[in-house]
């Protein structure tokens, strides 16, 4: 029972990530995402570790300024930078990218994602 707990905890935590994506890549109102195999044992793990880092309102506002330009929070660098961490944010839009559904331009969210990086490293103060 805990097993399936925590295999449909991860699922939801995906599938909130997705959506926020998602609502951003398209306008259709049906929309099918089918979840690609793992790249490596565990991957799926990882995300859900990496998303549970980091508050919903941060993670879009995340999301928006990789895929939308939108300004990011201070706030959200400091939950970015010092809560989630460079290996999390690169995971996260490795998943992303590995969704061809939501028709993203890889090189813009692999650019994007770096700068958002590289601006929150600025932003956020660090811990003393």
């Amino acid at each position: 029972m805990a097993k399936l707990n925590h295999n449909l905890s991860m699922l939801i935590a995906l599938l909130s990530s997705i959506l926020i994506a998602a609502s951003m890549a398209t306008s259709e109102e049906e929309f099918m995402i089918t979840i690609p195999p793992e790249p490596e044992p565990g991957f799926y793990k990882t995300i859900e570790e990496c998303i549970e880092k980091m508050s919903r309102e941060c993670g879009e506002n995340i999301v928006k300024a990789v895929l939308e330009d939108e300004e990011i929070s201070e706030q959200c660098c400091v939950e970015l930078v010092h809560g989630m961490g460079k290996i999390c944010h690169d995971d996260l839009l490795q998943f992303y990218v590995s969704l061809p559904q939501l028709g993203f331009n890889v090189t813009h969210v692999n650019i994007r994602g770096q700068q958002i990086w590289n601006i929150c490293i600025l932003k956020a103060p660090s811990k003393m």
